[in-house]
């Protein structure tokens, strides 16, 4: 994570790895209660999601192929 944006502070290198290494191992029920412990190890700190629309896009449509239902995230 660090190589990717060197200017990045320390504590939201951490933040970082320890939400994103660990909210998809998470049942959609435990998702709030994860966010809730990280926003209260680093209180005030807003770190805001990388993202891929590319793969997000082929993966719903895949999904959507196979007759599955996608629920939208809750910011």
């Amino acid at each position: 994570l660090k190589r990717g944006d060197a200017d990045l502070p320390e504590d939201v290198v951490l933040m970082r790895a320890l939400r994103d290494m660990n909210l998809p191992k998470f049942v959609f029920e435990d998702v709030p209660l994860f966010k809730g412990l990280i926003a209260d190890l680093f209180p005030g700190l807003d770190c805001p999601r990388v993202g891929y629309p590319a793969v997000n896009a082929a993966v719903e449509e895949s999904l959507k192929e196979n007759d599955y239902i996608i629920v939208e995230e809750d910011g």
